[in-house]
C-alpha cells in the first residue's frame, strides 16, 4: 500500500479526530466534581493583584462561604439528577481522591455554570470583611481559573483519547508496541509516553468507540492560578503534539507485527472487499477480518470469506479464544515475567511528587501475586508491597495523593504490560 493511500485510510482520520472539538462537550457534561480544599491559588494571585494578602481568618471565611454555596449547588444537582449522582458517588473509591464528599469536593451540575458563581461568593466575603476592594476583584477573578483537571483528563488528553477510540485491539496492540519503540529510542519522552500510553489502554473508560464521553467519565476540576494554568496547558499541549508527530510519522510498514493481521491488509480490504462476488471482476487480495472479533468454520458460516452467520457461535467462539488468549489463562508465565521486571521498573519511576528510592525496601517488595479473569475476560492482576509503606495510602495517617505506593505500582505494571502487548487489564492490591 502505498503512504498516500495509507494516509488517507488510517492516518488522516485519526489527525481529524485529535483536532475534534471536545471543550464544549468536557465543560458541559452533567456531573462534575468541584474541590474546594484550600485557599492558596486564591491567596496567591490577591498577593500578586494588591501586593498584600488577606489575613489567614478572612481567607477561611471565604472558602467556608463558597463551600456552603458548592453544598446548595450539589443538593439541587443530588434532587434534579439522583442518577447520576449516584453513579458519581459509586466511582469515588476507584477515582481515589483525598477529599471529603460535601466537606471540601462536591458534585455540581457542570463547572461551566458554577465557577462563576462560586468565584463571586468568595470574592463577596472577602470585599464584606474589607479584605478586597471591588476594583481588585475583577483582576483576581480573571486571573483565577479553572484547574486543567485536578486527578481529571484534560481537554487534549480526552481528544487522544477519541482519536483513537474506534481502533479494535489488535491496531491498539499494534500502535503501543511503536509507541514503546519511539520511547525506548528517546524519540518520546517519559510523560509523553506514560500519559498516551494511559489514553490507548484506558481510553474506553472516557470515550466510547464513536468518540462520545462515557456514562463513566468524570471531571475533577479545581481553582488554579493563571500562571500555573498556562503552564499546564502547555504540557497538555506539548503531550497532543507529540502524538499528533507520532500518527504523522506511521508507516504501513510500521503497522506491521508477526500474528496480527497487517494494517496494510485491513486498508486494503477496505478497498478490495466490495468488489469480490462481482461478475467478470477478479480479486487476489486475501479477505481479513475488520475488527478483533473471532470467527469459525463450521455449520453456519462461509469458511471462504470468513463472514459469520450464526450470531450464537460466534459469541461462543469469541469467549473461547479470549479465554484461550487472555494472560489469565496463563498465569504462572506471565507472573514470572512481572516479577522479573517489577523490581527495577518500580525504583525507576520512585521520584518526586512520588515517593522517592532511598532505601529499597518497596522496590524490592512489589511483586505480581495472582492474575485472575474477569467475567468478561480481561486479566485482573494482583499485586502486594511492604505493608509498612501502606501508611502512604490516601485515607491512611500519612496518605497523599501523589505518594500513595499504589499509583506507583499501578503505573509500574502498566509500563511492563506495554511490552508484553497487552492492552485492556485491571490491577488491584491484595
Amino acid at each position: 500500500m502505498s503512504t498516500k493511500e495509507f494516509d488517507k485510510k488510517f492516518t488522516n482520520p485519526l489527525l481529524k479526530k485529535l483536532d475534534k472539538e471536545a471543550r464544549k462537550a468536557v465543560s458541559r457534561q452533567r456531573g462534575q466534581l468541584l474541590i474546594l480544599a484550600d485557599t492558596k491559588d486564591l491567596q496567591e494571585v490577591i498577593k500578586a493583584t494588591t501586593g498584600t494578602a488577606p489575613r489567614k481568618g478572612e481567607l477561611a471565611e471565604a472558602l467556608k462561604a463558597a463551600q456552603a454555596h458548592a453544598k446548595k449547588l450539589q443538593d439541587n444537582f443530588k434532587k434534579k439528577n439522583t442518577r447520576r449522582y449516584n453513579a458519581i458517588v459509586a466511582k469515588l473509591p476507584e477515582i481515589r481522591l483525598p477529599y471529603t464528599l460535601g466537606k471540601d469536593m462536591f458534585i455540581v451540575s457542570s463547572f461551566s455554570r458554577s465557577i462563576t458563581t462560586i468565584k463571586k461568593t468568595m470574592l463577596n466575603t472577602l470585599i464584606s470583611s474589607g479584605a478586597l476592594t471591588v476594583e481588585d476583584s475583577s483582576t483576581v477573578s480573571r486571573d483565577l481559573h479553572k484547574g486543567h483537571g485536578a486527578r481529571g483528563n484534560a481537554v487534549s488528553q480526552v481528544q487522544i483519547a477519541t482519536s483513537v477510540a474506534g481502533l479494535d485491539d489488535a491496531t491498539k496492540k499494534l500502535l503501543l508496541y511503536n509507541i514503546e519503540g519511539a520511547y525506548r529510542s528517546g524519540d518520546i519522552d517519559k510523560i509523553s509516553h506514560r500519559q498516551i500510553t494511559r489514553l490507548i489502554t484506558e481510553g474506553d473508560n472516557i470515550v466510547t468507540k464513536k468518540g462520545k464521553l462515557t456514562a463513566n467519565y468524570v471531571s475533577v476540576i479545581a481553582f488554579q492560578t493563571g500562571k500555573d494554568n498556562i503552564e499546564d496547558s502547555a504540557e497538555e499541549k506539548a503531550i497532543k503534539s507529540v502524538f499528533r508527530k507520532f500518527i504523522s510519522e506511521l508507516t504501513p510498514e510500521m503497522l506491521d507485527m508477526k500474528g496480527s493481521p497487517s494494517l496494510r491488509d485491513k486498508t486494503a480490504a477496505l478497498v478490495t472487499d466490495k468488489f469480490k462476488g462481482r461478475k467478470n471482476v477478479k480479486v487476489t487480495a486475501k479477505s481479513v477480518k475488520m475488527t478483533t472479533k473471532t470467527v469459525s468454520k463450521g455449520k453456519g458460516s462461509l469458511s471462504a470469506s470468513g463472514v459469520v452467520l450464526s450470531a450464537t457461535r460466534m459469541r461462543s467462539q469469541k469467549s473461547k479464544r479470549r479465554a484461550a488468549g487472555s494472560p489469565a489463562s496463563k498465569p504462572l508465565q506471565m507472573i514470572a515475567q512481572f516479577n522479573a521486571m517489577l523490581p527495577q521498573t518500580v525504583a525507576k519511576n520512585m521520584q518526586s511528587p512520588a515517593l522517592n528510592l532511598q532505601t529499597g525496601r518497596l522496590a524490592s517488595s512489589a511483586r505480581v501475586t495472582d492474575i485472575a479473569q474477569t467475567p468478561q475476560g480481561f486479566p485482573s492482576i494482583g499485586y502486594t508491597y511492604d505493608n509498612n509503606y501502606r501508611t502512604f495510602e490516601v485515607g491512611n495517617k500519612q496518605g497523599s495523593l501523589e505518594r500513595d505506593p499504589r499509583k506507583l505500582i499501578d503505573g509500574s505494571i502498566r509500563e511492563i504490560a506495554v511490552q508484553m502487548a497487552m492492552t485492556r487489564f485491571y490491577t488491584r492490591r491484595v
